[in-house]
């Protein structure tokens, strides 16, 4: 018996022991099951996108990574396309989650100069999840006419909080007036995107940390009224 059918096996009955020593504890609704089945299948899903990227995973191979069977991923999802459509959203869940604690209620230069932490943040403390994530968001731009438009939509809400921020600098003075909210927003998308693809192609010899921090040392110098800034506190 293969190596990779004993594990699928073995991981199977570790989740069907568990299964049942919960539901020994409390019986479950059908809905905490299907939450349940969707949570493994999602874990499965990214753990199979780092190893073997988009177009080498499968809904079989979904399903038995989750120890269920084979058809439970296609008969839940539909197909790949549309179970990777899900997983981005629970991605983009998690990274909005992750900059609300960060940002908090900070405002204009402040809540901009604390979306480099939760960036940074974000990368070291869930580095095989981000990175099956922004595998999955380029491998798929080419193949999947929905998800493109998925990035698209959210590459401007980005920017359109970029531009606010500013926005709310120039406001209370923080900022010049002369800046162009539009402008910092593209070259903050331009950034984040292509850093992101650089610590994917080379993660050894990308230093995200370094390279958030002197980026926003280069635009904060460049639209501020002061040339040093505070150092955000959490």
């Amino acid at each position: 018996m293969q190596a990779s059918t004993v594990r699928v096996k073995r991981g199977r009955k570790q989740n069907q022991l568990a299964d049942s020593a919960a539901g020994r504890r409390k019986r479950m609704t059908q809905a905490e099951r299907v939450a349940l089945s969707d949570r493994r299948m999602f874990n499965a899903t990214t753990l199979l996108i780092h190893e073997r990227g988009t177009h080498n995973t499968t809904l079989r191979d979904v399903g038995e990574k989750a120890g269920y069977s084979r058809a439970l991923a296609g008969a839940r999802f539909g197909s790949k396309n549309d179970l990777f459509k899900e997983l981005m959203a629970v991605f983009d869940q998690r990274w909005n989650e992750e900059c609300r604690a960060f940002i908090g209620q900070r405002t204009g230069l402040a809540a901009f100069q604390a979306s480099f932490d939760a960036l940074v943040h974000f990368v070291t403390e869930n580095t095989d999840y981000v990175r099956a994530m922004f595998i999955l968001r380029y491998e798929m731009i080419g193949s999947s006419d929905a998800m493109r438009t998925r990035l698209s939509e959210l590459h401007e809400m980005q920017k359109l909080e970029v531009q606010r921020w500013i926005r709310e600098a120039i406001e209370d003075g923080s900022a010049k007036s002369n800046v162009v909210p539009e402008r910092i927003a593209m070259q903050h998308s331009s950034f984040y995107f292509g850093l992101m693809y650089q610590w994917l192609v080379n993660p050894k010899k990308t230093d995200v940390k370094r390279a958030a921090h002197d980026f926003r040392g280069i635009i904060l110098s460049s639209i501020s009224k002061q040339t040093t800034t505070a150092k955000v506190k959490h």
